[in-house]
């Protein structure tokens, strides 16, 4: 269980009802303040699995672009008005495994002061394909020697991070950037960092939004220039 921290979820969801339901359904024993799913316009039934699940829906309308930087700046400000401690984001393509959260209530269990948690696949990395690899530790690598900061995966999508730190960040990015613009504006913080381990998990047949190199190298560059 989530204790005395008030945790409100936040789901990037396109096109992903075989995945969703399992997500949310998955994060609910812990106790979470608020499970929201946000559906970039899915055709698919991605909203009707995650409100079955117990998820609150925010649908963003087809044509809203902005890819997965849109979707998260809508989740933030749809719960900003409300009152709780901490972010949590994951993915809901089932590439996360939820009981991992678990790690990261641990971490504040004995670490409070904790502002930033970023769930690592760095202890896993036989289950990461090669080339997505080396692109996350070159990208995680460059950036963190400028924000200084030690990061081992930069790219992670399951994360959590104080509500007062992110509240305060001026988001702007599009696409995968988001996560890295949230990283790197937060660094100007000196914040507590912490890296949880978890689970990577890719599905037979199963595809990725991420475009490795093209994606990793529009991501350092949006980071530095916003």
């Amino acid at each position: 269980m989530s204790g005395r921290r008030r945790i409100a979820a936040v789901i990037a969801a396109h096109d992903e009802a075989e995945h969703i339901g399992g997500v949310v359904r998955g994060l609910r024993p812990y106790g979470l303040h608020r499970i929201v799913v946000v559906d970039d316009a899915s055709v698919d039934g991605t909203a009707a699995e995650a409100e079955a699940a117990g998820a609150e829906v925010l649908r963003l309308p087809p044509g809203s672009g902005g890819g997965k930087g849109k979707v998260l700046r809508a989740g933030i400000k749809f719960l900003r008005p409300d009152e709780f401690d901490y972010y949590l984001f994951i993915d809901g393509d089932g590439q996360h495994a939820t009981e991992d959260l678990q790690g990261f209530l641990d971490r504040l269990e004995a670490h409070p002061d904790t502002d930033f948690l970023i769930g690592s696949r760095f202890n896993d990395r036989s289950r990461v394909p090669g080339k997505r690899w080396k692109t996350n530790a070159l990208g995680s690598w460059t950036l963190g020697r400028i924000a200084g900061v030690k990061w081992e995966d930069s790219q992670s999508g399951f994360r959590m991070v104080r509500k007062k730190v992110l509240d305060r960040l001026d988001l702007r990015s599009t696409g995968f950037a988001i996560e890295m613009e949230i990283a790197m504006k937060a660094a100007d913080w000196k914040l507590k960092w912490a890296h949880v381990p978890i689970r990577a998990i890719y599905h037979p047949g199963g595809g990725s939004h991420f475009r490795g190199v093209l994606d990793t190298w529009l991501i350092a560059w949006f980071s530095l220039k916003c």
